[in-house]
């Protein structure tokens, strides 16, 4: 999967603001900014638009819940794009772009990772995650960290 786009309709502080992926290489997307820019609720805005927004949001403060909206574009393996959007619903929250209800088997072979938890721990690395982990990796902790010092 490769994100192409990520539109932030209406989500945390933000309306109407894309953040385009577009490259002809696949690599890594740094988002930086200053404190308080959005960062972490971008993050939080690609896991709902992949996994569907939690039952509980900090993002609904500019936004109430029946209004917040992200959509996006993914592409596969194969190349082929889909475009979609999701709403705070608990029925019916995936959208085409026409907002026409989708069954969530249409992004199967767009995900990399069928659990949010697990395409957190390998895509959606914040920076309070990497502290934590280099740190573990200094007390030699995790998994990584002795898989590190063994090497050693």
């Amino acid at each position: 999967m490769r994100i192409r786009r990520l539109d932030l309709q209406a989500y945390g502080p933000f309306t109407g603001r894309t953040i385009e992926f577009a490259s002809r290489q696949p690599g890594l997307h740094i988002i930086y900014g200053v404190n308080e820019a959005g960062k972490s609720s971008a993050l939080r805005a690609l896991k709902a638009l992949l996994y569907g927004f939690p039952d509980r949001t900090p993002d609904n403060f500019q936004h109430p819940n029946d209004q917040l909206l992200v959509g996006g574009c993914l592409r596969n393996e194969d190349g082929v794009d889909i475009a979609f959007q999701r709403r705070k619903r608990r029925k019916g929250d995936l959208l085409d772009p026409d907002g026409n209800t989708l069954d969530p088997s249409a992004l199967a072979a767009y995900l990399p990772a069928t659990e949010p938890a697990l395409f957190e721990s390998l895509y959606g690395i914040d920076h309070e995650t990497l502290v934590e982990g280099g740190e573990d990796i200094l007390a030699q902790k995790g998994e990584a960290g002795q898989a590190l010092f063994a090497a050693g």
